[in-house]
């Protein structure tokens, strides 16, 4: 399989983080000059959304250096652990990601490079004391369904957050502004296209908002009070195929209300059957 960590979008990705990673490690904030607006975009105030700017960031993980079978976006990193949360209320939870939690020594462990860390997928019974994480094993049942019949394994996925820094829960974000909109165009969508997946899926309202701002067109829209509709559909999903005007990068988008997981395993047959016939029609 070529290698295609060269590609200058994906080069301009691992260095940019690389290096955001190892100064934050050595006590610097976990952003940079340059990233100020996409950092300041985010609109979290409450204790549960506020950021948590003493946990390393999480771009993205997976390999940067061949073409992933998939690519899952997601809103944020979600929860950070640093010594003194817990798993899901119960089990007390090590030090994960605090400039001198477990991720930080394995990175050291790595040469000092995030990209290089974030190539293996997270092992998190082993980090949990033995629970699977069900933010994972939705969106790996969920992408092992659609695909059809070609297995895909968790070290063949890439993930990437719109938003690379923690908080306990979502808020929202602001992508009005043309500097922000650049940020995300250059550290997500620009490498996105460069590792062109057959399949890019982006999990919740927000992206939206978010795809349009950075140069997405939607061509196929369904569910919610349109007249498409599929076998078991959840009544307020909605799905929306966006394509790029500069790359032509294909991203199908899923929201609905309450939550910001895939569709459920009895759903996604027929989701994909009607979603292909759709897009068939505009080839």
């Amino acid at each position: 399989m070529a290698d295609i960590s060269n590609h200058p979008a994906l080069q301009r990705l691992a260095l940019m983080w690389d290096e955001v990673v190892t100064k934050f490690l050595d006590g610097d904030p976990p952003w940079t000059n340059e990233l100020r607006p996409w950092l300041d975009a985010y609109r979290g105030a409450t204790p549960a959304t506020k950021r948590v700017d003493a946990a390393m960031p999480e771009p993205f993980n997976g390999r940067l250096d061949r073409k992933p079978k998939a690519i899952m976006l997601a809103l944020n990193p979600g929860n950070a652990f640093m010594g003194a949360q817990t798993w899901m209320g119960r089990q007390p939870m090590p030090d994960l990601q605090s400039r001198w939690g477990r991720f930080a020594q394995e990175i050291n462990e790595s040469g000092g490079s995030y990209t290089n860390w974030a190539r293996r997928p997270f092992d998190w019974p082993a980090l949990n004391g033995g629970s699977p994480h069900p933010f994972v094993t939705s969106r790996m049942g969920f992408v092992n369904n659609w695909v059809l019949g070609d297995t895909v394994e968790p070290d063949e996925v890439v993930w990437f957050d719109l938003y690379p820094w923690h908080s306990k829960s979502w808020s929202s974000i602001d992508v009005r502004h043309a500097d922000v909109q650049d940020l995300i165009d250059t550290y997500l969508a620009q490498p996105i296209a460069a590792l062109d997946s057959d399949w890019t899926f982006a999990f919740g309202k927000p992206w939206f908002e978010v795809l349009p701002a950075i140069g997405f067109d939607k061509v196929v829209e369904i569910g919610g009070t349109s007249s498409d509709r599929w076998d078991n559909q959840t009544p307020s999903r909605i799905v929306g195929v966006f394509v790029s005007r500069s790359s032509g990068c294909r991203i199908t988008a899923m929201r609905h209300i309450g939550g910001a997981g895939p569709p459920k395993q009895s759903e996604v047959a027929s989701l994909r059957k009607l979603l292909d016939s759709k897009l068939e029609t505009l080839s």
